[in-house]
């Protein structure tokens, strides 16, 4: 019997340091949690002033509730919360407070746009379709940032709700092919440069020689330059002579 009392004694012992352990994991739970939405609070007021409502789930899942005047500025407070340590996953149910617009004016300004950002090369390749809001980008382009590029672009539109990019990004070897390098030149000259049409180019092997006729000294620079910036162009050769248009 005395055997049996120590037993039950250390038994009961024992479920009590569990219950008070498991009371003190709770309570640090509790207080990590806490610590982990004034964070998230925090990295999102740096860049804006809208009140938002963050909560956690579980371990380390974040809830965020509000509204933001555009799709750029949700997928840009989805980025922000990713980084911050101890975030694990994020249930966004942030609305994207945009009016209704017709999906072919939509479509007609997510098409003008692509065409004013420098960094897309060749927005002509690019396909836009929308439906309800919802814009479809599809197409092929050489460079992995004329993709991020033309995501983020049309994300700043007005009635854009959600994107669904399908867009392909060509492999490293046939982007800077000369092949397609001179497709894009040809794509640079005729988005930037539209009234120099005596301006003459050829790619050998990443190297670029331009010849002809260009209206100002300021074309002839910034020609060489922009094609530059192409990536593949290993050099510019600039053999384009000054000739101004006689009015």
């Amino acid at each position: 019997m005395k055997n049996l009392s120590n037993a039950v004694r250390a038994a009961s012992v024992v479920l009590s340091l569990a219950f008070l352990l498991g009371s003190f994991q709770v309570g640090l739970a509790g207080q990590s949690t806490k610590q982990l939405a004034v964070k998230v609070q925090n990295a999102i007021g740096r860049y804006y002033a809208e009140p938002f409502n963050v909560t956690i789930r579980d371990d380390g899942i974040v809830h965020i509730q509000g509204q933001v005047n555009t799709l750029y500025d949700k997928l840009r407070i989805f980025d922000i919360v990713s980084k911050v340590r101890g975030v694990k996953d994020i249930e966004d149910a942030l609305i994207v407070n945009t009016p209704t617009l017709p999906n072919d004016m939509i479509e007609a300004n997510v098409r003008d746009q692509l065409m004013l950002v420098s960094s897309i090369l060749e927005p002509n390749r690019i396909k836009v379709r929308v439906d309800n809001g919802i814009v479809f980008l599809s197409g092929k382009v050489s460079f992995q940032r004329e993709r991020i590029a033309a995501e983020t672009a049309t994300s700043w539109q007005k009635g854009v709700k959600g994107i669904v990019d399908n867009i392909t990004v060509m492999s490293p070897k046939k982007a800077r092919s000369d092949q397609n390098l001179t497709a894009v030149l040809h794509d640079v000259m005729r988005d930037q440069f539209p009234l120099e049409k005596k301006v003459a180019f050829s790619v050998n092997k990443g190297v670029v020689t331009v010849t002809g006729n260009c209206s100002t000294l300021w074309a002839k620079r910034m020609i060489a330059k922009e094609f530059s910036r192409v990536t593949g162009i290993r050099k510019v050769i600039n053999r384009l002579k000054v000739v101004p248009i006689i009015e």
